[in-house]
C-alpha cells in the first residue's frame, strides 16, 4: 500500500525528505537546514554564472547577488556551531 503523504506535512512538501529519512536524519533539523542552504547556494551560484556576461543587468545587481551567495555560506558556517555530532 502506497499511502500519499498528508498535505502540509514535511513528507509531502520538503525537498529530499526521502533522502533524509534514508540517512536517519529526520530529527536532525540542523543537518536538513544545512543541506537546503547548500542547495540554495548552488542555485545562486548558477544564477550568478548565467548572468555573468549579460550586458542588460547592472554590475551592482550582479555584485549584490554574489554577496547573497557568500552570505549563505557564512550563515552555514555559523549554523554548523550548533550541529550535534553523533
Amino acid at each position: 500500500m502506497n499511502k500519499k503523504a498528508e498535505f502540509g506535512s514535511y513528507e509531502a512538501h520538503q525537498p529530499n525528505y526521502e533522502n533524509f529519512k534514508q540517512l536517519g536524519k529526520l530529527d536532525d533539523f540542523i543537518f536538513q537546514s544545512l543541506a537546503h542552504m547548500g542547495n540554495a547556494s548552488s542555485q545562486m551560484s548558477w544564477a550568478n554564472t548565467v548572468l555573468e556576461n549579460e550586458k542588460h543587468v547592472p554590475n551592482e545587481l550582479k555584485e549584490e547577488m554574489r554577496c547573497v551567495t557568500a552570505q549563505i555560506n557564512a550563515l552555514q558556517e555559523k549554523l554548523r556551531m550548533y550541529q550535534i555530532v553523533n
